[in-house]
C-alpha cells in the first residue's frame, strides 16, 4: 500500500502545497496505512464529493476556507479551523459554496 506523497520527518505546510484546480477536486495522500488514511483535499467552488455509508470513522478539520458537510441529511457549516467526527455507518457529502481546503483522517475499527 502507497505511504504518501510526503516524507516522513519532515515538515511541510498543507495550506501553501494544496493548491486549488478549476472545477476539480485535488486530494494528496499525506499518509497511509492498514487501518488509518490521512488526506488532504482542495475543492473548487461548485465541487460536490458524496459517500455512501462506510464502515470508517472520519476527522474532518477545515484547513481553509468555507465549507458545508452533510452528514446523514443534516448540514453543517464549517469554516477555517473547525473540525467535525462523521460516525461510521453515516451517509455523507462535502459541498463547496466558497473553495476549501480540509484534512481527511479515515479511521478503520478492527
Amino acid at each position: 500500500m502507497e505511504k504518501g506523497e510526503f516524507e516522513e520527518s519532515k515538515t511541510f505546510n498543507l495550506a501553501d502545497i494544496l493548491e486549488f484546480n478549476s472545477n476539480a477536486i485535488v486530494v494528496k495522500n499525506i499518509s497511509v496505512q492498514n487501518n488509518c488514511v490521512i488526506q488532504a483535499f482542495a475543492f473548487d467552488f461548485g465541487k460536490v464529493l458524496s459517500h455512501n455509508e462506510s464502515p470508517f470513522v472520519r476527522f474532518i478539520h477545515i484547513i481553509e476556507g468555507k465549507a458545508e458537510v452533510v452528514i446523514n441529511g443534516n448540514s453543517t457549516f464549517m469554516r477555517s479551523g473547525d473540525s467535525i467526527i462523521i460516525p461510521a455507518f453515516t451517509p455523507c457529502s462535502f459541498e463547496a459554496n466558497h473553495k476549501f481546503k480540509m484534512l481527511c483522517t479515515t479511521i478503520q475499527n478492527e
